[in-house]
């Protein structure tokens, strides 16, 4: 999943291994303690994480490679996932 956080729904994946949605949400729920949303999330923060440490591409275009459709949205799901905005994560890696 981690390679196509982006662009993957759970009706794909259900319809991949041909069971129901409701099916494949019970089952990530129950063996990994998550939901969908909340295994996506955390795919594409780390995704996120990664380019802004490793990369020195602006933040605007960083926010898209993970599935974002603009920087507004990545901006508030990484300060709430980490606490903190991409830019302070930037400097703080760089210390």
């Amino acid at each position: 999943m981690a390679a196509h956080s982006d662009v993957v729904t759970l009706k794909d994946i259900a319809a991949h291994f041909s069971y129901h949605p409701n099916y494949i949400s019970s089952l990530l729920r129950r063996e990994l303690g998550k939901t969908f949303s909340e295994i996506l999330l955390e795919q594409r923060m780390e995704k996120g994480a990664a380019l802004l440490k490793e990369t020195g591409l602006p933040i605007e275009e960083i926010a898209l490679m993970p599935g974002y459709r603009n920087s507004s949205n990545f901006y508030k799901a990484f300060r709430e996932y980490y606490g903190q905005s991409p830019r302070e994560y930037i400097q703080e890696k760089a210390l």
